[in-house]
């Protein structure tokens, strides 16, 4: 008993001794000194508590803020070869070691779905690597229109961003108001006018729009909810897809008081979600060759937002520029995107686009747990520390960790492709051996990273999105020959 008691009382003690060094070198914000000590005490490590997770996570925020890598906008970089901004980061010291501190976490079992998606399992749950990646779906990357509303159960146009006439009847009921005011004070209405745009101006230039964006979300206040919505979809899809995710803000002040979001007045995001891969940075800075699968990540992240707006009500209205960012990143990779594909051309950008947007519903319906549990505790106003251990105790209650196999696979066969969902039989067949993911080379390169698997074998994309182009073209050609005879028997008939 008295051995008992000993033991339990030095446990105590070298846990509050953990707690009291560990808070210490959190209070520095230095990474660095961050991991090396947790790295020394892995055996305190694997037992952290929520509190102490949040407090790293409290760390990684304010080191990021303050890294001085933070350009005028913080999720864009300039690349000599590439001729327009793309959404991601540089090379970054800080954000490099908050790559290791998250697959440091991950690798003692404290984030079981960080890296859930694509990426090998981590070593805690000691399972034999996969042959290749483990995204929601495996087979061919052709995704047709009709496709994707199979396999998602969601129309075309609900993962398309709808243009919105709100600003447009919004400006006539201001004129209507100005008018009114002129009419009854005798005040000039082009005074009034002038104005007002003056004042809009003033508003976009010092804070970014702020005001405006205030008082559009007091007029619609549905807007608050679905922006969290939307970037809760960019924050799971990076956090599953093991890109460390260092910050989020849902409106304009918030950003203009952040660092990371363009904290300036004039260039601030109005909502962002500021993640890292570190595997695309070192491939866009030409230390690696690019690979098709960091391309697919940044486009699931991507179209995340659009996703997840679908899913919530059943169509996007936001999600326009996401669509915007994928297509210049796209576009700026032609010169070296040899190992991947010939050239983005328009056909394969779109295709891309159903893609990365088919793999964000897919993920987010395996872990819509995760999901619900990340926007609560976005709208309750939580931090980077909380939304994380929000998304692991809701993939704990629920038995979600590292995905074993895909929701299906699709077949280039047919006029738009087949899809075969997963089934009990294919588990059985699993464990018995006899079938397995499509494969690839694996590779765990020394980085920072989470370990990716190698490149999966590209299909010849181009040619078949050439073929269902002139398949519609075809159709499209037959339609109008129909309705030309029957517009020449019409005439006939009025003739006569």
């Amino acid at each position: 008993l008295s051995h008992s008691v000993l033991k339990a009382t030095v446990d105590q003690e070298e846990s509050v001794s953990f707690d009291k060094e560990l808070s210490q070198r959190l209070e520095s914000n230095n990474l660095q000194q961050v991991i090396s000590y947790l790295q020394s005490h892995a055996s305190s490590t694997k037992t952290l508590t929520s509190n102490q997770l949040k407090s790293i996570f409290e760390a990684i925020e304010v080191a990021t803020v303050q890294s001085d890598e933070n350009t005028v906008n913080k999720r864009s970089i300039e690349d000599a070869t590439i001729s327009s901004a793309v959404e991601f980061r540089a090379l970054d010291k800080v954000r490099a070691e908050m790559s290791q501190l998250y697959q440091l976490l991950r690798e003692e079992g404290k984030l079981r779905v960080f890296g859930a998606i694509g990426r090998l399992p981590p070593s805690s749950l000691r399972l034999p690597p996969p042959s290749g990646p483990i995204y929601p779906t495996t087979g061919s990357k052709i995704i047709t229109p009709k496709l994707l509303e199979t396999v998602t159960s969601m129309e075309m146009m609900s993962l398309t961003p709808q243009p919105t006439n709100f600003l447009l009847y919004g400006g006539a009921i201001l004129a209507s108001l100005e008018a009114v005011v002129s009419l009854m004070y005798g005040i000039n209405f082009n005074f009034l006018v002038v104005t007002t745009l003056l004042l809009a101006l003033a508003d976009q230039i010092l804070v970014s729009g702020a005001v405006f964006e205030t008082a559009l979300r007091i007029v619609r206040p549905e807007m608050t909810t679905r922006i969290t919505k939307h970037e809760a979809g960019h924050f799971l899809c990076a956090y599953l897809l093991g890109c460390p995710v260092e910050g989020v803000v849902l409106s304009t002040w918030a950003a203009l008081q952040d660092g990371r979001f363009a904290g300036r007045a004039g260039s601030a995001v109005s909502a962002g979600t500021s993640y890292y891969d570190i595997d695309l940075s070192e491939q866009i800075a030409g230390l690696k060759p690019l690979t098709r699968d960091s391309i697919d990540r940044y486009s699931i992240i991507v179209m995340g937002g659009i996703a997840a707006e679908a899913m919530e009500y059943g169509r996007a209205d936001g999600g326009a520029g996401d669509e915007e960012a994928l297509v210049r990143f796209l576009r700026s990779l032609n010169p070296r995107s040899t190992n991947a594909v010939s050239a983005w051309t328009p056909e394969l950008i779109r295709n891309q686009a159903r893609w990365g947007a088919t793999q964000a519903v897919l993920l987010m319906k395996e872990y819509k747990p995760c999901y619900d549990a990340l926007v609560d505790a976005l709208e309750r106003g939580g931090d980077l520390g909380q939304c994380i251990v929000a998304i692991e105790e809701a993939a704990e209650k629920n038995g979600l960790s590292w995905l074993r196999h895909s929701s299906g696979t699709i077949f280039e066969e047919g006029e738009f492709g087949k899809w075969v969902p997963y089934s009990d039989g294919d588990a059985i067949a699993e464990l018995n051996g006899s079938i397995a993911e499509p494969s690839a080379p694996i590779t765990n390169v020394g980085t920072n990273g989470v370990p990716t698997l190698g490149e999966d074998p590209i299909t010849e994309a181009e040619e078949f999105l050439k073929m269902y182009k002139e398949n519609l073209t075809q159709k499209l050609e037959t339609i109008d020959k129909k309705l030309n005879e029957l517009d020449n028997q019409t005439s006939i008939s009025d003739q006569k």
